[in-house]
């Protein structure tokens, strides 16, 4: 390994958490592709999909976590990486490590909480599974930052190499309800804002 290398790995501003979730969603992936069919709905379902009947009426709520680790294909799994690659590498270092895996693991487990709600009270459940609510906790978590940094400095312009990706993303989740779990996304995005504003206060500039 390189002393280039090393130095980077070694600087506390690495994204550890980004590439931790990156890589078990990766391992995860892999698992499920050598025991079965991840584009199978029953085979994800027995390996830990979210189920609105089975978290609710069997209680099985740890499928709110796994299946924040899970995919439907090389698709879904690389577009959700890419994503949760640029957002980390770019607010990871700036809101710290704990943070960011906080907001991301809350606002996963809240957006599948919010899907099996809405299915449920719908009576038309349906297996759900990837990382994307918590990629729209996270997207709630700039919007949160672009809001406080308007209000701190007059300008969001720091935050504007972001805003085209976060426009592609709504536009590509809410263009066509068919396969997307839009309550789960809605979600996420609420539960980002909303721990955002728990865990992000605003510094205000002081005047001397």
């Amino acid at each position: 390994m390189s002393s280039r290398i090393r130095d980077m790995i070694n600087r506390k501003t690495f994204p550890y958490v980004t590439v931790g979730i990156i890589v078990l969603n990766v391992a995860y992936f892999v698992i499920l592709v050598i025991g079965g069919s991840p584009a199978n709905a029953g085979y994800m379902l027995s390996r830990g999909a979210d189920f609105a009947p089975y978290v609710f009426e069997k209680f099985e709520v740890w499928r709110l976590l796994t299946s924040m680790f899970m995919h439907f294909s090389v698709t879904h799994l690389a577009a959700n990486m890419i994503y949760l690659g640029i957002l980390g590498f770019t607010y990871e270092k700036a809101i710290g490590h704990v943070k960011f895996l906080v907001i991301y693991m809350l606002s996963g487990i809240g957006a599948g909480l919010v899907s099996c709600a809405v299915y449920q009270i719908s009576q038309d459940p349906v297996v759900s599974a990837g990382a994307s609510g918590a990629l729209y906790g996270l997207i709630g978590m700039v919007i949160y930052l672009m809001y406080t940094a308007t209000k701190r400095t007059g300008s969001g312009r720091m935050f504007g190499r972001v805003g085209i990706m976060l426009i592609f993303m709504f536009y590509s989740s809410f263009r066509s309800g068919k396969g997307i779990d839009i309550a789960a996304h809605i979600g996420g995005l609420v539960f980002g804002i909303l721990l955002s504003i728990m865990f992000l206060p605003v510094r205000r500039n002081k005047k001397k």
